[in-house]
């Protein structure tokens, strides 16, 4: 069963339409690229609780996402959701391994981008 958990401290964490259309869009994502296992996805309100230095990160063999969405635009939450699912699929796929993605350029990077884009 896949997860969307979403800290109760994000402003739109309170707003019914948002949460629904970002859980339909985790599904969306899963469909298009597509996630045959079950996932997480974490919208978290604190980085330093949650152990990322950026806006998003995947967690390599766990089909796990953590974004980071205080002080963001909804939309770029969502972008950031289809970025990491991204990495997700290409885990899945055995194309990512064991060492951590690079931050910038390289293949799984550009793939990620261009298919949050989409």
């Amino acid at each position: 069963m896949s997860k969307l958990l979403i800290s109760q401290n994000l402003p739109f964490s309170q707003d019914q339409d948002k949460v629904k259309l970002m859980a339909e869009f985790c599904n969306f994502c899963a469909d298009y690229l597509p996630i045959i296992e079950d996932f997480e996805i974490q919208v978290i309100d604190d980085r330093d609780k949650h152990g990322i230095a950026t806006t998003a990160a995947y967690h390599i063999g766990e089909n796990k996402c953590v974004i980071y969405a205080k002080n963001r635009a909804f939309v770029d939450v969502l972008r950031s959701i289809a970025h990491e699912m991204t990495h997700m699929m290409q885990d899945e796929l055995g194309l990512i391994g064991e060492r951590p993605i690079r931050d910038a350029g390289g293949y799984h990077e550009d793939q990620a981008n261009a298919r949050a884009g989409e």
